[in-house]
Order: C-alpha cells, then structure tokens, then sequence
C-alpha cells in the first residue's frame, strides 16, 4: 500500500518521522538541547529500498540530513560513503589512552568546510591539545559549540576555531578557558545563545571587555556568565559608565552574584528580558545594588506577585531555589548553593531585598519530586528559620507546602501564638497542605495554629492540596 504513496507524501511522512524523539541522536548531558531538530537516525530508512533512498537524499535540507560522528566512527573510512551532508560531532569522556577515538575526532573535525556542529563532553588535556592543534583554521559552517570540562588546565588560543567562525549560533563553554574569547566573538555576529560557565581564573576577561564585545551580537537571546571561583575575582569598580551597552534580544540571563557581576549588569540594558536567574555562594552574600537597578530598568515589568521555593539536591549538596513570578510573565530565579538546604542564607540574601517581595500574594514551598530529599529537623533551629524565611513575606494570603515540608513548617507555624499570633504572614487567609489527614501528627499542630488566628480575629483556612 505505501508503495502507491506520491514522492511528496512519502517525504511529508518522513518529515514527520524525523520529529520522534525516539529517533534523536543522544546528545550527552543535554549540553546541545536547543538542536531543533536534533539529529536523527536516517540511514535506517534509506537501506529500505532505492525509492526512499532517492527521496530521502533529494531533500537533504528539509530532513536535516546531518552525519553524526563520534569517537567510535571509523571517519575515514566511512565518510566518502554517503553524500556530502554536514557532520556532526560528538563525543565525550576522551583520553589521549584511547588513540583511536581520537583519531576519529580529528579526522571529522579535519572536514571543516561540512562540520556544524560540535559537542566534546569531557575530555583530558593531552587529548584536547591534539584536538586543538587541527582546529587553527576558519569553521565557515560551524553553528553550534560546546566544550564541557570539569578541570581543564589548557587554554584556548587565540589560533582556536581560526579566529572565526561566521555561522556560529550558539556557544558552551564550561570550564574551558579562552582568555581571547572577545576578540573571537567579533567574527560571530550571529551567535543567539552563548554560556560561559565555571570560568577559570586562567579565563578571566574584565567586565567591560566582554560587555563591548556583547554589543556587537544583536541576536544574542540567551547569555550565562558563570566563575568558578568569584571570591577570587579582583575588585571591579561596579558604577555605572555613563553610557551603558544595549543588549537589544536577550531574554534570558544568568550570572553568579560576585563584584564581576555587579560591575558587568550596571553597563547593560536589556528592555526584552523576561527572566533572570542568579546563583549566589553561601560565603558571598553583600549588597546586590547594580542588580536590583538592573531589574528596575526592564521594561514593563510589575511587582512580583508569585513565587516558588524548590529544595534540590545534586549528590552530595543542596539548592534552595526561589523563583519570582511578575503578571507581566517576567521570571526572577535566586539559587542558592548551600548543604543541608540551609534557610538562614536564603533569608539573609532576600532581607536586603525586600522590595522584591513586597507584593507576593502567592506562595509555594516544595521540593524536587525526583531529588533525595530529607530534611533534617532540628527543634531549636527549624523554627526560628522558618519564621526567619516568612517573615520577609508580608502580602501572603495562600502559601502551598508540599508533603515532606509539611511537619516542620508546622511546627514553626505553631510558634505563632500570644502576642506572636500575627507578627509572621499577616496577610495569610488559604494555608495548602499536601497529604494533610485529619489523623496525621501534622493536622493538630497545624489546627493550634489556626486556632489562634482566630482569636485574633484573622481567619486562616485549612485545606488539603493535591498537586
């Protein structure tokens, strides 16, 4: 029956085809996963019979007909063997040891007039030295870059890429140094997404360098700047020039909060931004005053009426996370690195910024479903930090706790009796518990705090919420 389909239906059935994510190439720890569309299993299809060969390979563009090579390809033997279709390289977790495989990578990367893509997920430094030794020539096709390194001493010359790369779209950068990167970025105009993130200091690039640089993107949507270590950052005058640099797309920002991020957001405007997230270090914790001016200069943007704290965990440490919502869809997200998920250092960060919260009605405390999460409650801590935490809230009239947080909100809840009965969450009429049950410890606690709402006239309603 498939046989009597026109060329052009078979081929809007293979166009659809290629959207299964099931059929995407993996790309490792989703360092690529703004590919739209990912790359996908092809040549399954064209080994079927001539016919869906021929349409297959006459329409290399609209399927996206990309060779993915890794470093288990044998490259040189394999590539002469289809068309000429752009390549895509990924690899991850290479070693010098492993001569072959980088083999394989060097030979796919020696194609620089095809290659577009290119994803190096972990690899050590004599590996990457070969690596960079093939690649001082110009990528004229190259549109995507990720380079992932969690302790790399070897650092990106100037020669890296050939100082250009005209097609480039989007740019990672984790842990690699590229100490020349403002100068590289001058022949990338058209770069949409750029991260660099655990910069080292070997990768330090004062404030209003990269700041001049930046300004010659114009379709830069998506930017990360991240230290490593930004105690270690020399001191950076952070006021403003008196001409600060428009960042006229970008929509979505992320910075460490450090001196480096204070003096670089106090030189930019960005009137499209829409979120904003900031990572603070438990030992870094001082005035944010660039930042918040940099927040109030977004345009159309009205006071933060929702927020979500979210409690994660990756391995051995914790993140407190809180996410700011505004009516005008405009997404502040605080995270704060700290073990145990610590509350007194998230509290400490937004004391200084009351203004951020002043106008939440809106409150949701939950952690991540898919974390290992326990939280370890001590009785003469937990209260007193909890409370600490509310009391920044002053316009809260639903809070939402999710199941595991219920007891010790509870509890510190509790505390609010007497002449306390109003002094956290004044504003509180819905209290949302998840799994409360009119039997479970947490219920009686909870009802002795309501009870004494009450008595003050400020009824506060009790209810059970199912997610």
């Amino acid at each position: 029956m498939i046989d009597m389909l026109p060329d052009n239906v078979l081929l809007d059935i293979f166009d659809f085809y290629r959207e299964d994510p099931t059929l995407a190439v993996h790309i490792p720890n989703d360092l690529l996963s703004g590919f739209s569309p990912p790359p996908w299993r092809w040549k399954t299809l064209t080994q079927v019979c001539r016919r869906w060969r021929d349409v297959i390979f006459g329409s290399p563009r609209r399927l996206d007909l990309r060779i993915v090579c890794t470093e288990t390809t044998p490259t040189r033997a394999s590539l002469d063997i289809w068309p000429p279709f752009p390549i895509t390289v990924i690899f991850r977790s290479l070693s010098a040891e492993d001569e072959r495989g980088v083999e394989n990578i060097i030979a796919a990367v020696e194609r620089i007039d095809r290659v577009s893509q290119i994803v190096i997920d972990q690899i050590d430094d004599s590996a990457l030295e070969k690596l960079i030794a093939t690649m001082h020539e110009p990528f004229p096709g190259l549109t995507d870059f990720c380079l992932e390194s969690s302790e790399m001493s070897a650092v990106l010359p100037e020669s890296f890429l050939g100082g250009s790369a005209p097609l480039l779209r989007r740019l990672i950068l984790w842990g690699a140094p590229f100490p020349s990167f403002h100068k590289f970025i001058l022949s990338a105009t058209h770069i949409v997404e750029l991260d660099l993130l655990a910069i080292p200091d070997s990768g330090y690039i004062p404030p209003e360098t990269v700041v001049d640089s930046l300004a010659t993107l114009p379709n830069l949507r998506s930017l990360s700047i991240a230290h490593r270590y930004p105690e270690s950052l020399p001191f950076i005058s952070s006021l403003p020039p008196p001409i600060r640099a428009v960042l006229p797309a970008l929509t979505y920002l992320l910075v460490t909060v450090s001196q480096y991020s204070e003096a670089f957001v106090a030189r930019i405007d960005s009137p499209l931004l829409n979120q904003l997230n900031a990572v603070f270090f438990t030992d870094l914790v001082f005035e944010i005053k660039q930042l918040h001016n940099f927040i109030s200069r977004i345009e159309r943007l009205e006071p933060f009426n929702r927020a979500y704290m979210k409690f994660l965990s990756y391995g051995e440490s914790g993140e407190i996370r809180m996410i700011l919502q505004s009516p005008t869809m405009f997404e502040l997200t605080v995270m704060c690195e700290t073990p145990d998920w610590d509350l007194s250092s998230t509290t400490q960060i937004f004391s200084r910024q009351l203004s951020l919260l002043s106008h939440v009605e809106e409150l949701e405390i939950r952690e991540d479903p898919e974390a290992r999460f326990e939280w370890k409650y001590d009785s003469d801590r937990d209260p007193s930090q909890w409370l600490g935490l509310f009391h920044l809230f002053i316009a809260v009239q639903s809070l939402y706790v999710s199941n595991r947080l219920v007891p010790p909100v509870s509890v510190a809840l509790q505390e609010l009796t007497g002449e306390r009965t109003m002094e956290v969450l004044p504003a509180l009429r819905n209290l949302f518990l998840e799994g409360l049950r009119p039997s479970g410890p947490a219920h009686s606690t909870i009802m002795s705090f309501a009870a004494s709402r009450k008595r003050s006239d400020h009824l506060v309603s009790i209810q059970r919420w199912d997610r």
